[in-house]
């Protein structure tokens, strides 16, 4: 009786594991891929990848994925690889969620999000994330956000939660680590034209279109730098509302620090130093 348990066992695993190989090979991933577009995309946002595939236990394993709005050069996200697992359970409820992981910008992320319905990805309902070493470099946004380029690594969480309109009645939190970059500045300072920082440290809190900056901290070997206050947040991002406040500190042998204002907008922001 035992050997014929163990063979019917063994009949059943070796039957589930040719299953899965024949659904692999059989997949349809062109049809999956473009069908996937075609649902996803929207005036508001347009996906494409390079490839598509199962992903083992309930996903799909998208490769060299591109997010960006209407116009091809403003970039959101581009991805080496988006692995997607659908979480079964999720589908009787009102909005499904979707587990998530990847990499990206010589880094990698994980977490989940909630959406609207599978057929209307964006915006989120609600949303956290963990990424590891993305290099700023590597992100377009970044440059095209901030109208300069912003190197370093950063390393972090993020938390989402909106009502599923853009911009309205959305919160959220983040915590990032900065290590090694440079950030330009748009006048010089004390001769110096750019700040380098070894570390840095942001908290910040997202409630009704307003970046609340808890703490906005970098140190390096020219310039060590707190700041708090707030970033109203505009349609165009370039164009959000800079209210800042805090010191920076001199390093070298004969330390000096100065209280510093910041206006402006992120494009365009305005310094004054006293």
């Amino acid at each position: 009786m035992n050997i014929l348990n163990k063979k019917a066992l063994w009949f059943t695993l070796y039957g589930i594991f040719i299953t899965i190989v024949f659904l692999c090979l059989l997949f349809p991933s062109n049809l999956v891929k473009n069908r996937l577009e075609d649902t996803v995309n929207s005036p508001d946002f347009i996906l494409k990848m390079e490839s598509l595939g199962p992903s083992l236990p309930l996903g799909l394993k998208l490769k060299n994925i591109t997010v960006s709005s209407v116009s091809p050069e403003n970039i959101s996200f581009q991805g080496n690889l988006l692995d997607l697992q659908f979480r079964p359970w999720s589908f009787f409820q009102k909005h499904p969620y979707l587990g998530l992981s990847g990499k990206a910008y010589g880094g990698n992320f994980d977490g989940r999000v909630r959406l609207i319905s599978l057929s209307k990805i964006y915006p989120l309902i609600e949303g956290n994330l963990n990424f590891k070493n993305i290099d700023l470099a590597k992100c377009v946004l970044i440059k095209t956000s901030m109208g300069k380029e912003v190197t370093g690594k950063i390393s972090g969480a993020w938390t989402y939660i909106s009502n599923g309109e853009v911009g309205k009645n959305s919160s959220g939190t983040t915590v990032i680590f900065l290590t090694r970059g440079v950030y330009p500045l748009v006048e010089p300072f004390l001769g110096l034209n750019r700040i380098e920082f070894d570390r840095g440290e942001i908290q910040a809190q997202l409630k009704n279109g307003v970046l609340k900056i808890e703490k906005l901290q970098t140190s390096g070997p020219q310039i060590n730098c707190l700041l708090k206050g707030e970033i109203t947040l505009a349609d165009d991002f370039r164009n959000s509302q800079l209210n800042l406040n805090g010191t920076m500190e001199i390093s070298g042998k004969n330390k000096a620090k100065v209280n510093v204002t910041i206006g402006g907008t992120l494009a365009n922001p305005i310094s004054r130093y006293i």
